[in-house]
């Protein structure tokens, strides 16, 4: 399974330096990799990822435990597949249906190619959302969705977004947030974002979290059981060599200094910017909860599959600035293969 992985994503990095030379190939070359990584995903198998073990355990049991913490809508398409079959690969078929396709969607909307956002989207959100967090990656996806209608002013049609994401994974309610963000930028946004990872350290080596008085049952429910797994030590605690976080604000630095180039190609970008940050301040404030911290900064850090693209505007010959996307694929493809072990591949 490490080989087909490798392989892919060295497909997807020849692909990138072929777009121009493929024409109208392009896109069924495109869509013939999102039917791929959706049978990847779907029939992949059980105890290779931490999460599918616990999927496979709610999927035969959910009718006889109605006290499990979990989304009606995962319980739903289980009743749906357990109508014809008892394999959970059909559950996880429909999941990687929903959230591939979405992704490969909003990936068309945000982005003027088809391939390079791939380069980060299967070095990192692929292996962590569509292939472990099932749920959450119809959410991710359905935030990607909702840049481009909020860049547009069109926040009726994100709030339709983000309550579809609701009804797949409840972390999504920290989207709403987002629609108090204009796609503008100001200076004092600039000013923000420079200096969101000095701030961030310093709520980091305090321990400081935001959420944890949120008179919200459900949540604070979820809230307290993750601090009690925490201290128990069940769950990793954060810490400050996270590379993606030093990457986002790599990027975040990097974008305000070539903020006019990168504008003029992409229209999105101040809001783009504004959710990247939103998503460092989630790890940070929130890394007392180092279970909610990690995944709130993961499902709102999926914007990175339209921004960290955009580099490619500010280097010349472009050829360069391919190769530094698929430089940051590659990293955190090796990071979360390599160095994070989040796949088994002793189970194959």
């Amino acid at each position: 399974m490490i080989y087909t992985f490798l392989l892919l994503f060295i497909v997807i990095v020849s692909l990138i330096f072929l777009e121009e030379y493929l024409g109208d190939y392009n896109k069924y070359v495109y869509w013939g990799l999102c039917i791929i990584m959706i049978l990847l995903c779907a029939f992949r198998t059980i105890g290779v990822d931490p999460d599918s073990e616990a999927y496979e355990e709610i999927f035969k049991t959910h009718e006889n435990n109605p006290e499990l913490l979990v989304e009606a809508s995962f319980l739903f398409f289980s009743g749906i597949v357990q109508r014809f079959t008892d394999d959970v690969h059909y559950l996880f078929l429909i999941y990687a249906i929903l959230g591939v396709t979405i992704k490969f969607i909003a990936l068309r909307q945000l982005s003027p190619w088809y391939f390079l956002p791939l380069a980060i989207y299967f070095g990192n959100y692929f292996i962590l959302h569509d292939y472990i967090q099932i749920r959450a990656s119809i959410a991710s996806g359905m935030l990607l969705l909702a840049i481009k209608p909020l860049s547009e002013g069109k926040k009726r049609k994100a709030i339709l977004f983000f309550l579809i994401a609701n009804i797949f994974h409840y972390s999504s309610l920290a989207f709403y947030p987002i629609l108090f963000f204009n796609n503008r930028l100001s200076q004092i946004w600039k000013y923000l974002l420079i200096a969101i990872m000095p701030i961030g350290v310093v709520l980091f080596l305090l321990h400081y979290d935001f959420f944890s008085a949120l008179p919200i049952p459900y949540i604070q429910d979820k809230i307290e059981m993750y601090k009690a797994l925490t201290e128990r030590g069940i769950f990793d605690e954060l810490s400050l060599k996270n590379v993606f976080i030093w990457i986002q604000y790599f990027i975040i630095l990097y974008s305000l200094y070539f903020y006019d180039t990168m504008l003029e190609k992409c229209p999105a970008l101040p809001l783009l910017l504004k959710i990247t940050a939103y998503s460092m301040a989630c790890f940070f404030a929130l890394s007392s909860i180092s279970v909610v911290a990690g995944r709130l900064h993961e499902l709102l850090g999926i914007v990175e599959l339209a921004l960290f693209p955009c580099v490619c505007y500010t280097i010349r010959p472009q050829y360069y600035g391919r190769i530094a996307v698929c430089f940051i694929g590659a990293v955190e493809m090796y990071f979360t293969l390599f160095v994070w072990e989040l796949l088994d591949f002793a189970m194959e």
